[in-house]
């Protein structure tokens, strides 16, 4: 995740007290915002209710899905982090160079990372990049518009992908490369 700039430290105390969560909070949620550039963010903080996910435009899915009152205070959250990011790109974090996919992707649309699985989606390259332990994979989005991405748990866990053509199962996408990353 990207780090914290000493100006962000100021709004998240300012974010802390209009929305009513810890600095610790905001401060996790402006990191998972900033590092889905500022247009989704995959989070897991106990005052969220654990983990979660915020896409711009309306998505947002929380462990405890009922408590809409929660909802609506995470929803506003995300949206005012992610107007700031929107109009002042650089007052909130500073980025380290921590890229670990494929150089000539340039900048991905979103990142996450959940349960020793990370992602980058680059959305004008049509491409997603899987790492998992020390396995780099490269797909071909084809069509595809990702909204949002999950992973399900259970007996064998699945990676599956929200489009404009619905719930879409990783395995389905064509993989461009598969590669390991070496030891470092």
């Amino acid at each position: 995740m990207p780090s914290l700039s000493p100006q962000a430290l100021a709004v998240v105390d300012e974010l802390a007290e209009r929305h009513a969560f810890s600095r610790e909070a905001v401060a996790h949620m402006m990191s998972a915002v900033a590092d889905g550039n500022g247009q989704m963010a995959m989070f897991s903080h106990p005052e969220f209710g654990g983990p979660g996910q915020w896409m711009q435009g309306g998505l947002l899915m929380l462990s405890d899905p009922v408590n809409h009152l929660l909802k609506a205070r995470v929803d506003a959250l995300c949206h005012e982090i992610g107007e700031i990011l929107a109009h002042q790109p650089g007052r909130l974090v500073t980025h380290e160079t921590t890229a670990w996919w494929p150089a000539e992707l340039g900048t991905p649309n979103a990142t996450g990372e959940q349960n020793g699985l990370r992602y980058a989606y680059f959305a004008q390259a049509r491409r997603l990049v899987v790492q998992t332990e020390d396995t780099l994979q490269v797909y071909d989005t084809l069509d595809h518009r990702i909204s949002s991405l999950a992973q399900q748990q259970g007996g064998r866990s699945r990676f599956t992908l929200t489009s404009q053509h619905g719930e879409i199962d990783l395995a389905s996408l064509p993989v461009i490369s598969t590669g390991r990353l070496s030891p470092g």
